[in-house]
Parts: structure tokens; C-alpha cells; sequence
């Protein structure tokens, strides 16, 4: 590629082909790479340990934030606060879709910002404030607020909260990607991710709603809550902000075109299947997530036990991290991500089976749908570093944020349009809060936990089972690059 062709030109050099195949062919990735500046980080090179420790300290706080929001705010704004469950979930489920604008335009304001300190971390930096004051709005209404004015605080709230989170998660999960070009490097990066962030949604969802849940008075608690955890968000994303290095060859490298930019993700024949199977399989897990505490209150009638469920999930999440990871190496991320789907779909099936007093079953189940969960976030990051190889080889660009923001927006819409729906089917069958439910309303509860997510499941297989993006082309792209 001449120094001196634009961005523009380079979209339309005929010399490229779209067909992989007609690219290099070598048994492996180049070690041939670019002259990098004093101090980045190799693409190549083994991964110092304080660049993924502060690559993944944010986390903690973040991730804490976002899962207790994501899996208790409806019932704590159905149980504690009163509001009706329809107007809860049709909140939620605006303020998830309200993602659709604001996870692409971080996208794009990430990848052309060339400020001195990065294309990333500035955004870091300026989401670590908003993402503490909004989570404390969200859980600390004032008591005096009749029930418009409350309406009208929690749209607020939900909205800025997601914002924010927004401001801080599409630059750092782009950050990753950054960080090597190794194939399988990069699975070590996200799943390093992963491993702190479920570190975080287990305070979430073993400390957090244990809190809540059997709080004597539930409101003072939030309040309690989210003054800490928004302090822990603070302090953990500014130092990672001033300190993590970023790879400055490609900050100027950036797309420019912001319609060019979706045009590209949407040719891109391996995004195209990788975003359409994660909205269809996450819009399932979407709607258990949203469910489990009432799952666990009404159905199984062990509210208390909130904790100890959770305990199970994420443990299991985490400790099947390090498995995954080993097992993409083995036999490749595509075939290790199917694996983790099926275990999913085993206990999904399960879980519609759950009844009164059920605990060991509850766990059992857990214990399958945790690991599919953190082996989807891991791979489905990793491997669209790679599709983001495969655009740069076409259009002479890295668009991480783009790519990424996309990626956030179907994860956040999928549960947002389940989260919407869910509401509206239990208002629908007759739920009403802190009183015995019908036979109904528990049956819509369970299918909402085990049958949809176990279709959803299925549909997103099949869906995966086309994708090609395997580590023989991604190495013959990587060659191409580095030549």
C-alpha cells in the first residue's frame, strides 16, 4: 500500500480481492511485521502482565454496575419502588435500544479521535464520572417523586447509565483487539477480559442482590450500593485511562467515511454471520438474565437463595475460562464456540423442568448455561479481532471501534427487545408483585428461562455453523498485511 494513498482510494484498489482464497497462502502468521515505535506493544510478543492487569481492572467496578442493572433493576422497580411491570420493561428495553445510536457513534468517534493520549483511553477517561453519578440516580430515586416524576427520573437515569457505559466499553473492548495481532493471543486477551469481568458480575449477582434482596430496608441499601461501586469504577478506570499504552501506528489510521464505515461491516461476509448469530442466540439469554430473580422468588420460591445461585453461575463461569481457552487451541474457536453452545442448550432444556424448592437442580443447570455464557463472550470478542484483519486487508483502515460498537449494540438490543417482552408477558398472564403467582404466570416464567433461550440457542447455531473465518485464512490475511 503507497504512504501517500487516501483512505478513499484505498477502498477502491482493484488489486484486493474479497476472496480469501486468492490472498498468500503460508503455513502461518508472518513474523515479518512493520516497524513499530518505541514502547508499543508487539503483535507478536508475549504480553507483559501489567498491560492485561490494567487492560482489565476497570472491570470489576463496570461489570458490577451493568449486571446488577441488567438483572435486578426490574424488580427492584416492580417490587420496591411500585412501578408497574410493563413501564419497566418498556424503560429498559428503550433505554437498551437507545444503544442502537449511541454504540455505533462511539464507534466511530473512537476510531478518528487523535488526541495525545490514544484513540481509546480518552473516552475511558471521560465515561469514569457519568458512569458513577448515573448508577447512583438509577438506584436512589427520591422518595417524594409521585409516580410520573419517577417515570421521568428513571428514563433519565436508564438512559444515561447506558450512555456512559457505552463511552466506556466500546473504546476498551477496540483497546483489546489493539493489543496483538496473534491469533491466539488475542483469545488470551479477551479471556483475561472475561475472567475480571466475571469476577465483577459475581459481586453482582452473590453480593449485590444477596444485599438487596434481603435488605430491611432496600432502598438505603442501593443507596449504600451504588455510592461504593460507582467509587470502585472511578478509581479503577483512571489509572488504566493515564497508564495502559496504546499502539500509536494506528492512530492514524482511522475511518473517516462514517456511512463507508457501515457499509464495510455489513459487506464484510464474517461479520455479517458473526452479528446475526449473537443478536438471535443472545436475545434468549437476554430474557433468563432479566428473569432469573423472579424465577428464583416465584417459582422455586427461594428468594433468598438469590446468591447462592449466582455463586454457582459465575463460579462456573470462570473456572471454565482457562478450559475454553485451551480448547479454541486445540480445535479452533469456531468448533470450541459450538461446543459451548450445546452445553448451553443442555441446560436451558433443564431449566424449564425447574420447580418449587428445586436448589440442586437450580444449580446443576447453572453449572451448564455459566460456562456457554463466558465462552461466547470470550470467542465471539476474539474472533472478531479477526474479522477486523479481514476489513483492514480490503479497505486499508482499522475500525475496532465500529466493529465493536456494533458488536456492544447487539448484545445490549437483544436483551433490551427481551427485556420489553418479558414485561409485557407477565403483566399480560397476571403477575402482581409479593403475592403467590398462578399456574400461569409461573409456566411463562419458566418458558421464558428455558424454551426461548433454548430455540434461540438452536437458531444462532445453525446460523455459526457457515461461518469460515477459520485460523489457516486469518494467518494468510495477517501475512498479506504484514508483507
Amino acid at each position: 500500500m503507497a504512504a501517500k494513498t487516501s483512505n478513499h482510494d484505498v477502498r477502491r484498489t482493484p488489486k484486493r480481492s474479497a476472496d480469501p482464497a486468492a490472498l498468500p497462502r503460508t503455513a502461518g502468521p508472518s513474523t515479518s511485521h512493520r516497524p513499530r515505535p518505541r514502547g508499543t506493544v508487539s503483535g507478536l510478543a508475549p504480553l507483559p502482565r501489567r498491560t492485561l492487569a490494567l487492560y482489565g481492572a476497570p472491570l470489576v467496578g463496570v461489570y458490577f454496575a451493568m449486571v446488577l442493572f441488567i438483572a435486578y433493576i426490574s424488580k427492584y422497580a416492580t417490587d420496591v419502588l411500585l412501578m408497574a411491570p410493563a413501564v419497566v420493561g418498556l424503560i429498559f428495553g428503550v433505554g437498551r435500544l437507545w444503544d442502537a445510536f449511541t454504540d455505533p457513534v462511539a464507534g466511530y468517534l473512537s476510531d478518528r479521535t487523535r488526541l495525545r493520549l490514544g484513540r481509546r483511553r480518552p473516552w475511558l477517561l471521560a465515561s469514569a464520572l457519568p458512569i458513577a453519578l448515573f448508577f447512583l440516580m438509577i438506584w436512589n430515586p427520591p422518595r417524594a417523586l409521585d409516580s410520573g416524576q419517577l417515570v421521568a427520573w428513571m428514563v433519565v437515569a436508564i438512559f444515561g447509565f447506558n450512555a456512559a457505559s457505552t463511552v466506556f466499553l466500546v473504546p476498551h473492548m477496540a483497546l483489546g483487539a489493539e493489543i496483538t495481532e496473534s491469533h491466539h493471543t488475542r483469545t488470551r486477551v479477551f479471556a483475561v477480559r472475561q475472567l475480571v469481568a466475571t469476577v465483577g458480575t459475581t459481586l453482582a449477582l452473590v453480593l449485590g442482590m444477596s444485599l438487596l434482596a434481603n435488605a430491611e430496608d432496600p432502598r438505603d441499601m442501593a443507596f449504600w450500593l451504588a455510592l461504593g461501586v460507582g467509587g470502585l469504577c472511578i478509581s479503577t478506570i483512571v489509572p488504566t485511562a493515564l497508564l495502559l499504552r496504546e499502539r500509536s501506528e494506528y492512530r492514524e489510521r482511522g475511518e473517516r467515511l462514517t456511512l463507508a464505515s457501515t457499509r464495510d461491516t455489513w459487506r464484510n461476509p464474517h461479520a455479517r454471520i458473526l452479528y446475526v448469530m449473537i443478536f438471535v442466540e443472545h436475545m434468549g439469554s437476554g430474557a433468563s438474565m432479566v428473569l432469573a430473580p423472579y424465577l428464583l422468588h416465584y417459582v422455586i420460591g427461594m428468594p433468598g437463595m438469590i446468591g447462592f445461585i449466582f455463586a454457582f453461575y459465575t463460579g462456573s463461569s470462570f473456572l471454565s475460562i482457562p478450559f475454553w481457552g485451551w480448547l479454541a487451541g486445540r480445535i479452533g474457536k469456531k468448533r470450541t464456540w459450538l461446543t459451548g453452545m450445546a452445553t448451553g442448550a443442555l441446560g436451558y432444556l433443564l431449566l424449564f423442568f425447574v420447580g418449587e424448592g428445586d436448589l440442586a437442580w437450580m444449580c446443576m443447570v447453572v453449572c451448564l448455561t455459566g460456562p456457554s455464557s463466558a465462552c461466547g463472550s470470550v470467542l465471539g470478542a476474539s474472533i472478531l479481532a479477526d474479522v477486523v484483519d479481514y476489513d483492514e486487508l480490503h479497505t486499508g483502515q482499522r475500525k475496532e471501534g465500529i466493529y465493536y460498537s456494533f458488536y456492544s449494540v447487539l448484545f445490549k438490543t437483544s436483551s433490551g427487545v427481551m427485556a420489553g417482552l418479558t414485561g409485557a408477558s407477565l403483566q399480560w398472564v397476571g403477575f402482581v408483585p409479593n403475592v403467590e403467582q398462578t399456574a400461569e404466570v409461573r409456566l411463562m416464567m419458566r418458558s421464558l428461562n428455558g424454551l426461548v433461550p433454548l430455540a434461540c440457542i438452536v437458531v444462532g447455531a445453525a446460523i455459526f455453523s457457515r461461518f469460515r473465518l477459520t485460523e489457516r485464512e486469518h494467518a494468510r490475511i495477517r501475512a498479506a498485511l504484514d508483507a
